[in-house]
């Protein structure tokens, strides 16, 4: 296959052709022949090192294939899903049968994590999650592990968003980080949400990711238990602080926290409502409309949703370039509109991001097959699994 358009190849924008085979690029030339046209502006594929797909035990809020169809449609080509199931992955056989039964309804490509617990397995091609406020002693092993960084002792829940961000304050978040410090090893910290963990993550060399509600969000905002997510929402200084760490190359990537509840679960009374927020569908077309505004370059909004997440994990994504899978965004940048929870793929259907402007994916290529056209989707139940050495 052979495919010519306006793509983004190291740092520019690059009328090219782009050759590809078995799934990977394999030359770049300004001009071959039989080459099919992209429309618009073509990036690498996004990739969200932070969904909850909720598969198995909890498919009443989301599932494998409405997760990953909501990631193709926002212009993500790759995710990696976390463990916190019912039951809880936290076995290599559990870890197998998840993989089994998730993987034939796969829209993009993934990855899966295990939970650390006192014994946690070493599974080859797994990813670890680890929980700090749950397994404070939980076992280390060699691999990727990422780290919810929030202590035991202050993880509490409250009445009002205010009040969450009280009873687990951004303190603990850093208490927890500095912890990490003293184990000489890498870890990659999710959904920071305080700049004081940026300059943590900085003195341990950990990479580290923040998602769209700690930077579009805050805890003054009427969102009630819509707005209920671990760790909590901040004031809104923190979240244009952290924008400005963001932008300025401090933090390392964005990751959404994908993490669905139905409606009528957000509606109880806010300390019952369970924590997270839908958002896998939203924050690239977002980031592009911020793009547009000229609020974010696009080199840098390159950097953190597309080439870095997949280089942390060691994944051969996120870059137009010889040897990486073949993953194209194209993007009409005129096309702005208002984001619409009925015009989303989620099972739960809504999100807090209602009336924000959004710029969506016209097309998405999955390792060079065509998974949406136009905005419909023409081509589903093609992901595979990948490991680093993908």
């Amino acid at each position: 296959m052979r495919y010519e358009g306006r793509f983004f190849i190291n740092g520019e924008i690059i009328d090219t052709c782009v050759e590809v085979e078995d799934g990977k690029i394999t030359r770049i030339k300004k001009s071959m022949s039989g080459c099919t046209r992209i429309p618009g502006t073509v990036l690498p594929g996004g990739t969200d090192l932070h969904v909850h797909f909720r598969e198995p035990g909890q498919e009443h809020k989301e599932d494998f294939y409405t997760g990953t169809m909501s990631a193709a449609f926002g212009g993500i080509t790759m995710v990696a899903d976390m463990p916190n199931n019912r039951p809880p992955i936290t076995t290599e056989e559990r870890f197998r049968e998840k993989l089994n039964e998730v993987q034939s309804r796969a829209n993009v490509d993934f990855s899966l994590y295990i939970m650390l617990t006192r014994s946690t397995p070493t599974v080859p091609g797994a990813l670890y999650k680890w929980y700090m406020y749950e397994a404070p002693d939980a076992k280390l092993v060699d691999g990727h592990i990422t780290v919810h960084a929030e202590l035991p002792e202050c993880a509490g829940n409250a009445d009002t968003l205010s009040g969450y961000d009280s009873a687990r304050p951004a303190r603990c978040e850093v208490r927890a980080v500095r912890k990490l410090l003293n184990m000489n090893r890498k870890f990659h910290i999710a959904h920071i949400s305080s700049p004081d963990t940026v300059d943590m993550c900085k003195i341990g060399r950990f990479t580290c990711e923040i998602t769209p509600h700690h930077l579009f969000l805050h805890k003054n905002m009427e969102l009630k238990g819509f707005g209920k997510v671990n760790p909590p929402l901040r004031a809104r200084w923190v979240a244009s602080r952290l924008w400005e760490e963001l932008v300025e190359g401090r933090i390392d990537i964005i990751a959404s926290d994908h993490a669905p509840h139905t409606i009528d679960e957000k509606e109880q009374e806010f300390r019952e409502a369970p924590p997270g927020i839908p958002e896998v569908e939203t924050y690239l077309p977002i980031f592009m409309y911020l793009m547009r505004q000229g609020k974010i370059s696009l080199t840098r909004l390159v950097k953190i949703i597309m080439e870095r997440p997949p280089e942390i994990i060691g994944v051969k994504k996120g870059k137009i370039a010889p040897g990486y899978d073949a993953d194209f965004v194209a993007f009409k940048l005129s096309d702005v509109k208002r984001i619409k929870p009925e015009k989303l793929h989620y099972k739960c259907q809504w999100t807090p991001y209602e009336g924000f402007f959004g710029i969506f994916p016209t097309h998405v290529y999955l390792r060079g097959e065509k998974i949406i056209e136009n905005g419909e989707m023409v081509g589903e139940k093609i992901g595979e699994f990948k490991t680093s050495r993908s």
